[in-house]
């Protein structure tokens, strides 16, 4: 008999984390609400070393700062070299705990925790930066009203791209209308209540983008390596432009419970 492939790991659970634990610090939801999301991603979280999934909770609640990094080979988003920021490009994200007490300023070697496994068990390294960084501006210099500009650009490209790669497409328009649809669902973070809608748009259209660079990727969308390859530096732009967009937004969400929680 022919055991089962092991579900993949679902996109992003260390910005969901990040999320979900400032709403928690902020009372905008509860801890059962963290814990209930993070069981989306996986069945099993352990901290490494030795932990649970409330345990994992406690390293990253309370925390001075956080901040998220979709860092890759080439893109290191700040990161210093070491063994922290090598697990986050295999992974392709990471996050970043100032585990000081709440108010403190200044650089750090902050905690590091990058998410690793599967749907049925997810193990979460915990590392230090081998660097200083000041965790609260490892943020991105453009707004999210300009980075929400700049995706519309970037689908414009995708399309574009899709378009002059011709060749035998793998399957009908409605076979790829559901591959994309299904990819775009994979990219999504799950997100506590907010209030700012345009962190909502950024993400949804960075997923669409990741969604289409995925099927290009596999070969879905044309049958010839080589026109692949001509548009391999247009699709690395693209992937690095959602990847920091993606960023942004999460971070922008911290900011905005770090704000509230300050003003409790």
């Amino acid at each position: 008999m022919t055991s089962s492939p092991t579900a993949l790991l679902r996109a992003w659970p260390a910005s969901a984390l990040a999320a979900w634990t400032a709403a928690l610090d902020a009372g905008r939801c509860a801890a059962d609400d963290v814990l209930q999301t993070l069981a989306h991603y996986a069945q099993v979280h352990e901290l490494d070393p030795g932990g649970g999934v409330l345990d994992l909770l406690a390293t990253v609640s309370g925390a001075a700062h956080l901040c998220v990094r979709m860092p890759a080979p080439g893109d290191a988003q700040g990161l210093p070299p070491g063994r922290a920021t090598d697990a986050a490009m295999a992974a392709g994200e990471i996050l970043l705990v100032d585990d000081r007490a709440p108010g403190a300023t200044g650089p750090t070697r902050p905690l590091a925790l990058v998410p690793i496994g599967t749907a049925e068990r997810c193990r979460w390294p915990l590392l230090r930066l081998e660097a200083e960084v000041s965790v609260d501006q490892l943020v991105s210099e453009a707004s999210l009203g300009e980075i929400e500009y700049e995706l519309k650009d970037a689908t414009t490209s995708a399309a574009a791209v899709i378009a002059g790669l011709g060749g035998a497409r793998g399957g009908s328009p409605a076979d790829l209308r559901d591959a994309l649809a299904a990819r775009v669902a994979a990219a999504q973070i799950d997100l506590p209540p907010h209030d700012q809608p345009r962190i909502d748009r950024v993400l949804a259209s960075a997923a669409q983008i990741d969604a289409i660079l995925s099927l290009v990727g596999s070969g879905t969308l044309g049958d010839s390596g080589a026109q692949v390859n001509r548009a391999d530096e247009q699709l690395r732009r693209l992937s690095s432009v959602t990847r920091r967009a993606r960023s942004a937004a999460i971070n922008a969400l911290l900011a905005e419970f770090r704000y509230r929680t300050r003003a409790r």
